[in-house]
């Protein structure tokens, strides 16, 4: 752990989503002092049109509507403004691999409580 899942519209040029990851699991793990080897990244696209912000549909991720949506994972013994460096690290990271503007990412942070997560064959206790 953590966790860092991300959503978005699937982009209408070409990016190395492969790269993407790996680079913000990288910056993750640096400015956060979480091993490399911990941390999860995933990106999942919704289907064109899978997508609403109001009433108006998207097909492509726009740079300026419809944010990337971000869920980020953590054990719950991190304080709130480790939990703020994590956040900015990400969205940081988003935006200079991908090209999209910081104010268009959302995320938000789930902690997972110690006895409340399966990992490594049996229950995590923190």
């Amino acid at each position: 752990m953590p966790f860092i899942h991300i959503k978005s519209l699937p982009f209408e040029e070409k990016i190395d989503i492969s790269n993407v990851i790996k680079n913000i699991a990288i910056d993750f793990s640096e400015k956060n002092d979480v091993k490399l080897c911990h941390i999860h990244t995933t990106w999942e696209y919704y289907q064109p049109g899978h997508y609403a912000k109001g009433d108006k549909i998207a097909e492509f991720q726009p740079k300026n509507h419809y944010p990337i949506i971000v869920d980020l994972l953590t054990p719950d013994f991190h304080d709130l403004k480790v939990i703020g460096i994590m956040l900015e690290s990400i969205a940081n990271s988003i935006s200079i691999n991908t090209g999209f503007p910081k104010n268009n990412i959302f995320i938000r942070n789930r902690a997972a409580k110690s006895n409340t997560v399966f990992d490594d064959g049996e229950i995590a206790k923190w």
